[in-house]
């Protein structure tokens, strides 16, 4: 998508230009960046382009973009061509070589303190003068006091004057150095490392570093454990069995290899394989999970991993001695936990445990004393690793967009950027001086449910992205969301018509939206620091009323038939509730305490499954089973067409389908196929809607599946 204004930048650099592209959008103004160059597309070509069509030429300004020479090439073109040049200093340095030459003599935006300040103020003028056709750049945020400028001093100075001025040089150089930063991590190159067809991810480094341990394979079905050397050569295949093998986690003295064998319906098992290729064996089961994450503690027989606690009714950190098979529960947290992890150093244990519906706290255990503190909070999903010297955890967090990864120092000190990409990054692991990342270049569109087994599905709009959370409005309307645009928003397509955007939400992680039964209202759920802000819009894309919560939960929003009410559930009193549009501040609890959870209310009973467990009720004096097939803990609502349950069977053996089970009773028929459906724990949860006037369903396929793993190489700076 160009735009009168082209966002110079270095890759390290991205969540400025990301940010700087989205105040620019809110200004209403069109920016171009390199996040904007499709799939398979020449970028060259497309960024010759780019900049041939703007006119003015933005430059964010660093120590690592001064060491690019690609940026260097777009300022002389920019020069040359005559555009308006507007460069940024993203730190408090010189330019120098190329740089110096082009940007000597110019007016320079300081924005190395208060940056998000200054480039909202730069933004607003930058659309001042696109709306305007002005060059004026006197509405800029220049610091003009020093631009241009090159101060010296004439005369002598008396030796008082020398004296005192030394003195305090010296005095001033001892202050800076009592407040010089620590050294920060930071990524100085990228490159691809293991990259085919198959879905390659959760690295794993060696002890010293020179392997690398990984699973792969052609689905999350059958993935197997690998290892390889970064040196080069091809990956050892460690594991052959029938299950799915993922985890990996190195012994101590690298001989040997953790992993969990999972299959669905079955709890996990925990496994130990001798490495290169020696003998596999059984050391554990869980109780309840059918997948969880291992991690062996450094100088010991210890694997920990995370597992239904019966005390607790919950999940718990659990410690596995597989010497002598001792088994014993570390935490009493509840709720999600995910990316179980020990320091390198054997002291601490760190996890990602969801807090809330749109916040994942970074969980520092003291495996010493047991204590438990909380180093950092993420929005939206993210995973964690450890830093090689055990002082500081990676974390990485994605908003639909792409992905951040940012450094949270043990020692307390301010989280610090590292890394960003336009591509979604998970599975961290630090080692040997690089942090191998599990990147998932992964496209999902909307399909139409097919009346026979397919290979392919029925591709509604191919875009690039991701498309989800499809819902119908009684007149056939379809609203989804769809980060294509480059922003997190919601999209409508009526009858026959294309799609449009309806809202942008810009970067802020969208949940899932629900169109009320009589179809003038939409509640969309955005993620905000701990918790989730509920929107009520218009179906015009108006703003009816915003609330917030702490919580979501599975299968929600959804609404009261009457369309008055949005019903999810709320941690904070332990109940799915009610909740007016007119008066969000009240809620009503409409079902029992957990483990019920998922409600749908029809005119003809309310719908209810468990947390955990498989099965849809009805709910009543008694529960009803309804389904004893649908899944347990999925995310999209419990849905209908007409008087027929909608389940979903998506890892049938004839491939994903859809059955109806009706309401009434009775046996369960195959209704619809759906290739490139999904319900992965943790992964893809495909959406199915029926459209009310004409029956069709409409369902979100996995049109794309490829993650990679690729390897970055840190520095100190």
């Amino acid at each position: 998508m160009a735009g009168e204004i082209f966002i110079s930048y270095r890759r390290t650099d991205e969540v400025w230009a990301r940010l700087l592209h989205g105040l620019l959008r809110a200004e209403g103004v069109e920016a171009w960046y390199d996040a904007h160059i499709a799939p398979g597309e020449d970028w060259r070509i497309a960024t010759a382009k780019a900049l041939e069509d703007s006119r003015i030429f933005v430059l964010l300004f660093s120590s690592n973009a001064a060491q690019s020479s690609d940026i260097a090439k777009e300022l002389a073109a920019a020069t040359l061509e005559k555009k308006l040049i507007i460069p940024v200093r993203l730190e408090n340095i010189s330019p120098k070589g190329a740089f110096l030459y082009e940007l000597a003599s110019r007016n320079w935006v300081n924005a190395f303190e208060n940056t998000e300040e200054k480039l909202a103020e730069l933004a607003k003028g930058l659309a001042h003068l696109v709306k305007t056709g002005a060059r004026d750049e006197s509405v800029l945020p220049f610091d003009r006091s020093s631009a241009g400028a090159s101060p010296t001093s004439k005369g002598r100075r008396s030796p008082l004057l020398i004296a005192a001025a030394a003195v305090t040089t010296l005095a001033a150089f001892v202050t800076a150095w009592s407040l010089w930063p620590a050294t920060h991590m930071m990524v100085e190159s990228s490159r691809p490392f293991i990259s085919t067809l198959a879905l390659e991810g959760e690295p794993a480094f060696s002890p010293d570093g020179k392997m690398l341990a990984y699973s792969s394979g052609k689905d999350t079905l059958s993935r197997k454990i690998y290892v390889r050397n970064l040196a080069g050569g091809d990956g050892t295949k460690i594991t052959s069995d029938a299950h799915d093998d993922v985890s990996p986690s190195w012994s101590p003295d690298g001989t040997r290899i953790a992993y969990i064998a999972k299959k669905a319906g079955e709890p996990c098992r925990i496994m130990v394989a001798t490495i290169p290729a020696g003998e596999i064996r059984q050391v554990g089961r869980c109780r309840q999970e059918e997948l969880t994450s291992v991690s062996w503690r450094p100088g010991t027989a210890f694997l920990y991993y995370h597992d239904f606690a019966e005390r607790l009714k919950g999940i718990a950190v659990f410690r596995l001695d597989i010497d002598n098979g001792t088994l014993m529960q570390v935490t009493n947290k509840l709720g999600a936990i995910r990316h179980l992890q020990c320091s390198p150093d054997g002291k601490s244990l760190l996890y990602m445990w969801g807090q809330t519906a749109s916040t994942e706290a970074i969980v520092i255990i003291d495996l010493g004393s047991g204590k438990e503190r909380t180093l950092g909070k993420i929005i939206g999903r993210g995973s964690a690793t450890w830093s090689e010297d055990s002082r500081a955890v990676l974390a990485s967090t994605a908003s639909g967009i792409g992905s951040e990864i940012t450094a949270y120092p043990l020692s307390g000190d301010t989280p610090y950027h590292v890394y960003a990409a336009t591509i979604s990054i998970s599975h961290l692991a630090a080692g040997g001086g690089s942090l191998a990342v599990e990147t998932d270049s992964s496209r999902e569109n909307l399909s139409r449910a097919l009346a026979a087994p397919a290979t392919q599905p029925d591709i509604v709009e191919a875009v690039n992205g991701r498309t989800w959370s499809p819902t119908f409005a009684p007149d056939g309307t379809l609203a989804f969301l769809s980060n294509r645009s480059g922003t997190n928003a919601i999209w409508t397509m009526k009858p026959g018509t294309a799609s449009v955007m309806l809202y942008d939400a810009g970067l802020a992680p969208l949940f899932r939206i629900q169109y009320s039964p009589d179809g003038t209202k939409l509640a969309a759920a955005i993620a905000r620091a701990d918790g989730i802000t509920m929107k009520i819009l218009t179906a015009g894309g108006g703003t009816m009323v915003s609330f917030d919560s702490p919580t979501l939960g599975y299968g929600h929003p959804t609404w009261t038939p009457d369309s008055k009410e949005v019903v999810l559930f709320d941690r904070q009193v332990l109940h799915v509730v009610r909740i007016a549009v007119d008066n969000p501040a009240s809620r009503m609890p409409i079902a029992p305490a957990p483990p019920w959870g998922t409600v749908t209310m029809r005119n003809d009973g309310i719908f209810i499954a468990k947390f955990g467990k498989d099965g849809v009720w009805q709910f009543g004096k008694e529960p009803r089973l309804i389904s004893a097939k649908y899944p347990a803990n999925f995310e999209p609502p419990i849905t209908f067409k007409g008087d027929d349950l909608l389940v979903p069977d998506f890892n049938a053996p004839d491939g994903p389908r859809i059955l109806a089970q009706p309401v009434t009773g009775g046996p369960d028929r195959v209704l619809a196929y759906a290739p490139g459906a999904q319900a992965q724990d943790g992964g893809l949860m495909s959406k199915m809607v029926a459209n009310p006037r004409t029956g069709e369903i409409i369902y979100v396929a996995a049109v794309q599946g490829d993650t990679n793993i690729d390897l970055l190489t840190l520095a100190r700076h």
